[in-house]
């Protein structure tokens, strides 16, 4: 009986681990891994699942392995609520969809607003004066950051930006927000950063959708501060891009 019974406790600990390996597997192979975890970590990602499917043939070989258990004569015994929690924490791993951020969690963080005044990075020179400043996923972080620690440099520039529109609270009218999320290491510590736009037709953009912002850099009050904002000269709706976050480390 005692044996019977440990080699059900066994069963369950293998399919458990069998389903995380699962659940590991479809992420890492899926098209969207960027939206949950910076690339430059996904080295580390992999390797942690290299790690997991060891210790879920250790339990494979520990679950059929009858001489182990009579010789050892232990139950290592595990709290029901433990098994709860992770066959809870796998079946929700498994049937909710992975979906990029919007604005409904922007409005829960609070979007990363800097203080002006403060001077440009040395790896950060002033712009020409011909040359139109283009915010890429590449320098989205660098140049955004840019903006508002020295708006002053970039007043009258020419400005185009892609994100998507949020609103939030109390902002100036016709003006909302073209906004990307910046991530440093997950989705969990993801940071909505972008740009202040004014467009007569402010209205007739939704939230959550995307738009390529085309126009030159000005400031506005907001709050009590002076921010940057991008003044409308043409607005163009786009498809939600493929890759909707912005990097840290880039």
């Amino acid at each position: 009986m005692f044996l019977l019974k440990l080699f059900g406790e066994n069963l369950l600990k293998l399919l458990i681990l069998l389903g995380f390996s699962l659940l590991f597997y479809n992420t890492l192979t899926t098209h969207n891994l960027s939206q949950v975890i910076n690339p430059q970590f996904i080295g580390n990602s992999k390797l942690g699942f290299g790690l997991l499917l060891v210790l879920t043939l250790i339990q494979a070989i520990r679950t059929l392995d009858w001489r182990h258990a009579t010789a050892c004569n232990c139950q290592h015994k595990i709290g029901q609520f433990c098994y709860i929690v992770c066959i809870g924490t796998l079946i929700l791993g498994l049937i909710v969809p992975i979906n990029p951020l919007g604005s409904t969690t922007a409005s829960q963080k609070g979007v990363k607003f800097m203080q002006a005044g403060i001077t440009i990075p040395a790896s950060l020179p002033l712009p020409s004066e011909q040359a139109a400043l283009v915010i890429t996923d590449e320098n989205h972080v660098r140049y955004v950051t840019a903006l508002y620690e020295n708006t002053a440099a970039f007043i009258g520039k020419d400005i185009s930006l892609k994100g998507f529109v949020y609103r939030p609270d109390q902002l100036p009218d016709r003006t909302f927000l073209v906004t990307r999320f910046e991530i440093s290491c997950c989705a969990a510590d993801a940071v909505p950063s972008g740009l202040l736009v004014e467009w007569n037709d402010s209205q007739s953009i939704k939230n959550d959708s995307w738009v390529e912002v085309h126009g030159k850099l000005a400031t506005v009050d907001y709050l009590g501060n002076k921010l940057p904002v991008i003044k409308a000269a043409e607005i163009i709706p786009i498809k939600p891009l493929a890759t909707p976050y912005v990097y840290i480390n880039n």
